[in-house]
């Protein structure tokens, strides 16, 4: 008689199913996570351009413009991009600019990559309400992305 030490078939597919189902469970909340520390990272850094262009404001009479970050005294780690006669800063997933073309914002944090022409979301503190973080989700926004938006509208942080 044979003594042989192996997995059957059964045990194997047993194996590979609780795997299966624990990696369905797993991947979004981990999703999730990333996403929450990509955007918690995005508030910090929209919070000091948003006090660096209250201060210029202070000493100038005027915010600066969507794309005169270099006038601004705050450190962004990133690569500054010359864009309509001024530069913004651009990271590996957000776009940073002082605020939006219609002078609404004061800081501003656009999801990258754009999808369509346009970022799935942004964060943003607005001129009239400069305690207030507000994010924006556009319709190419993923179901994560659209969620966490909704609960920082709803509660202000993260």
């Amino acid at each position: 008689m044979k003594n042989t030490q192996a997995f059957t078939l059964i045990e194997l597919l047993v194996v590979v199913l609780i795997i299966g189902i624990l990696a369905a469970v797993a991947l979004p909340q981990y999703q999730k996570a990333v996403e929450k520390a990509r955007m918690t990272e995005a508030i910090t850094l929209v919070r000091a351009i948003a006090r660096a262009n209250q201060a210029f404001y202070l000493a100038n009479g005027r915010y600066a413009a969507h794309n005169e970050i270099d006038l601004l005294d705050v450190e962004i780690p990133g690569s500054s991009v010359s864009w309509l006669g001024g530069t913004r800063i651009d990271t590996k997933y957000f776009r940073y600019s002082p605020g939006g073309t219609s002078g609404t914002n004061i800081a501003k944090a656009e999801r990258l990559p754009f999808i369509n022409g346009q970022t799935p979301y942004g964060i943003e503190i607005l001129v009239n309400n400069p305690d207030q973080i507000g994010c924006y989700a556009k319709e190419d926004a993923t179901a994560v992305q659209r969620k966490l938006c909704e609960e920082l509208d709803a509660k202000g942080t993260l």
